[in-house]
């Protein structure tokens, strides 16, 4: 299963919003068993895409606002409110926004929504944790290097030709 569920970052505004989408196809992994004859995404699913949309909007906010920090690298740490509205199937493209409710030393908080068209289907709010490598986060230092190239990898792919700009 390929767990990257963001096809594109549309927009993103560091320390306030970021817009992504994902197009879902009926070839994604999960629809063999969730549900034969009634495909859905199942809902944790559209949570990870929110925490991985809130996770860039997280990690181009720090930047900005501290140009020393060291490339960060955030993980979920609570979803709280979250409510599923409709369901999400085959053919559907996701838009999902993640707004910044807080930045910290160390954490972020996300309002995030996902609508189909007009239409909510789902909505969450997110606190990440992040690292930046000044020793203390949740990274291990072995791991650093490697997960900041595939990190950097993931931003040039998901961000394309958007160019991030500081607020």
């Amino acid at each position: 299963m390929r767990y990257l569920l963001l096809d594109r970052i549309t927009e993103l505004q560091p320390g306030a919003y970021a817009v992504g989408r994902k197009c879902v196809a009926m070839t994604e992994d999960y629809f063999t068993d969730h549900f034969p004859g009634f495909p859905v995404v199942p809902g944790v699913l559209i949570v990870e895409a929110m925490a991985q949309l809130a996770g860039r909007l997280i990690t181009y906010s720090v930047a900005a606002s501290d140009g020393e920090a060291g490339p960060v690298l955030p993980v979920l740490l609570t979803v709280t409110n979250a409510r599923f509205r409709r369901f999400v199937r085959p053919g559907d493209t996701m838009e999902i926004r993640a707004d910044v409710i807080a930045l910290t030393e160390g954490a972020g908080r996300c309002k995030c929504a996902a609508r189909v068209g007009d239409t909510l289907v789902a909505t969450a709010e997110l606190m990440l944790g992040y690292d930046t490598g000044s020793g203390t986060g949740v990274i291990p230092a072995a791991a650093r290097e490697e997960l900041a190239r595939w990190a950097e990898q993931v931003n040039r792919n998901l961000l394309g030709d958007l160019v991030v700009t500081r607020p």
